[in-house]
């Protein structure tokens, strides 16, 4: 089982966002896609902090915590400085947050 805790801060508007998913709630499917993506962006091996060194106002922050059974992982990272590997979880991560 993995939970995922990802939260959207910043912006123009400065409006916090969270959302939090259980595999539990997934398709084999979706949850295949998700364990997928994770493994892509080399999650577990990610610093705990990615800054951006280009100053920037109203840029996103985000916080993304994964746990699954073998182990526990947050990120925090600036709009900014998203790993490419990063890109295609955190992308999947903003469409799960905006369904209801």
């Amino acid at each position: 089982m993995i939970q995922i805790q990802f939260e959207r801060s910043g912006g123009f508007a400065g409006i916090r966002q969270s959302h939090s998913i259980s595999s539990d709630t997934l398709s084999p499917e979706e949850e295949n896609k998700i364990i997928g993506l994770i493994e892509t962006a080399h999650f577990f091996d990610l610093p705990p902090v990615l800054r951006s060194t280009q100053p920037g106002a109203d840029r996103f922050q985000y916080k993304i915590s994964v746990q699954s059974e073998q182990r526990q992982h947050t990120v925090q990272v600036d709009e900014a400085a998203v790993p490419a590997e990063l890109q295609p979880f955190l992308a999947w991560l903003k469409i799960a947050a905006r369904k209801p």
